[in-house]
């Protein structure tokens, strides 16, 4: 849900099966097919996942009041195949939806709106508080006037790499098509040529 997202078109996003995150009922004329969140910070203050009609995937204590599929996590930190007991949510939403996609069977993924760059002043996993305008997303009040936890991107590029290596294995493929980037894992694709 990085900035880069404003430049992806709609008829890009509607042309697959989509998993979207965290506040993505912000960006008009999108539903994806898919949504999930696991932060409780973004489940308890983002009023809009209620109202999204796609099939739901949420951390588990949120799951009933939400219409979702619970997901439990778990602190290890390895890649579930099996996400209908287990997820490790690898300091990233991203990941937990790399997983529940690996599950259901997709051979190919494309990311988009993965900047992998955030501006914020703390430490990593930090709750902040954001007073002024969100430079981190596609929407410029997506975390305005809330409460957020500032990103840990060492360990999310380490749960990337664990997802890679994963669906390569599977002779699958996850490719990064957002632009611009500096998420350090994927291999890197052409919005334009899907």
């Amino acid at each position: 849900n990085g900035p880069s997202l404003k430049t992806v078109s709609l008829d890009f996003l509607i042309k697959y099966p989509s998993f979207g995150t965290n506040g993505i009922y912000r960006l008009q004329g999108f539903t994806p097919t898919y949504y999930t969140a696991v932060n409780p910070l973004v489940i308890q203050q983002f009023g809009g996942t209620k109202d999204l009609k796609c099939q739901k995937f949420l951390a588990e204590r949120f799951a009933w009041e939400f219409d979702a599929l619970p997901l439990h996590s778990a602190g290890i930190p390895v890649f579930s195949k099996q996400p209908d007991d287990w997820i490790y949510e690898g300091h990233t939403v991203t990941f937990v939806a790399l997983q529940i996609a690996y599950y259901m069977g997709f051979s190919t993924v494309l990311l988009v709106g993965v900047d992998h760059k955030f501006t914020y002043e703390g430490r990593p996993n930090q709750q902040l508080y954001m007073a002024g305008d969100d430079p981190n997303h596609f929407d410029p009040d997506y975390f305005k006037g809330k409460a957020w936890n500032a990103p840990d991107l060492e360990r999310s590029a380490q749960a990337y790499r664990l997802a890679r290596a994963v669906y390569e294995a599977d002779g699958r493929r996850i490719i990064n098509l957002t632009e611009p980037t500096e998420e350090p894992i994927f291999e890197r694709g052409n919005l334009h040529d899907w």
